[in-house]
């Protein structure tokens, strides 16, 4: 997304310009706000300001199934996008790793409550995710770096948007992109046997290989930890499979870098430093991008 249109989205998802709906319970934003050339300009890139949809659990599951024979997605594009979001060229990149890594194992599967979280033991879609929601403020977050794969619901708004991109043309990240990934994954792999994540944390920042604000950083670490390429000490993770989402919320009480901490969530919260980077794993989905 070229810098224009990033300038005008922002004024456009401002939080105060929006009117709340009260039947729906939804903000809708306005763009009446908006000048006339930031209309047309809106208006040309197709961009939908308010592409408003009721969730339902079944629903994202069964459409999240049907993506799964899309050709524009393999691991491949996607982690072609990922680096590029890593190095800075292409920050949408940074939810759709996950993201796809949900889609490619979506099953059909009622919606079962998990014993400690308020969300489906399986593929972690909240009781509050069911209702109206306004899928492009939610996309529009994505393209400024964050990261929403947590869920079966974020994966749907994630991945049904990235395919219309990839369908324009592939995403490739450019040498500094590269360099940048690289750099990451060797600064992991460097780790003292000790480090823990949040010490961690302060030397990724320290060392300024990632651009970025510190939630941009973590959401690339707990999307390579959810693929296995960063281990952690309770659960093995994998690109090829699926591990149900109670189980890692589970791992993170037996944690104690997650206690009185609402921001370090398993998987990420269960590396440390001895555990590295798994180069396996990450040539599985990377390829040719891991030196």
């Amino acid at each position: 997304m070229n810098n224009k249109l990033m300038r005008v989205l922002k004024k456009l998802y401002h939080h105060s310009n929006n009117d709340y709906d009260r039947e729906r319970e939804v903000s809708i934003y306005k763009t009446a706000t908006l000048t006339p050339a930031e209309q047309e300009l809106l208006h040309a890139s197709g961009w939908v300001p308010n592409e408003l949809q009721y969730i339902r659990h079944d629903e994202i599951i069964d459409k999240l199934i049907k993506l799964q024979t899309n050709p524009f997605l393999s691991w491949s594009s996607v982690g072609s996008a990922f680096i590029a979001g890593v190095g800075g060229s292409y920050p949408r990149g940074i939810s759709s790793l996950a993201s796809y890594h949900s889609m490619i194992h979506a099953r059909a599967h009622a919606y079962e409550e998990a014993e400690r979280v308020l969300a489906c033991r399986v593929c972690a879609f909240s009781h509050s995710d069911e209702g109206w929601d306004n899928l492009s403020y939610i996309r529009y977050a994505m393209h400024l770096g964050n990261n929403y794969s947590g869920s079966s619901f974020g994966a749907y708004v994630d991945m049904t948007e990235f395919v219309k991109l990839l369908e324009q043309g592939p995403i490739q990240p450019t040498e500094k992109d590269k360099q940048a990934f690289s750099d990451l994954l060797h600064s992991l792999d460097r780790a003292e046997a000790a480090e823990m994540p949040g010490k961690y944390e302060k030397r990724l920042t320290a060392e300024k290989i990632i651009k970025g604000h510190a939630g941009i950083r973590r959401g690339m670490l707990k999307a390579l930890a959810m693929v296995g390429v960063i281990p952690n000490r309770i659960l093995e993770l994998a690109p090829d499979r699926w591990t149900n989402m109670e189980s890692i919320i589970n791992a993170e009480f037996s944690l104690d870098n997650t206690k009185g901490r609402s921001d370090m969530e398993m998987p990420w919260a269960g590396w440390q430093g001895s555990l590295g980077v798994d180069w396996s794993k990450a040539r599985a989905i990377f390829g040719e991008w891991v030196e």
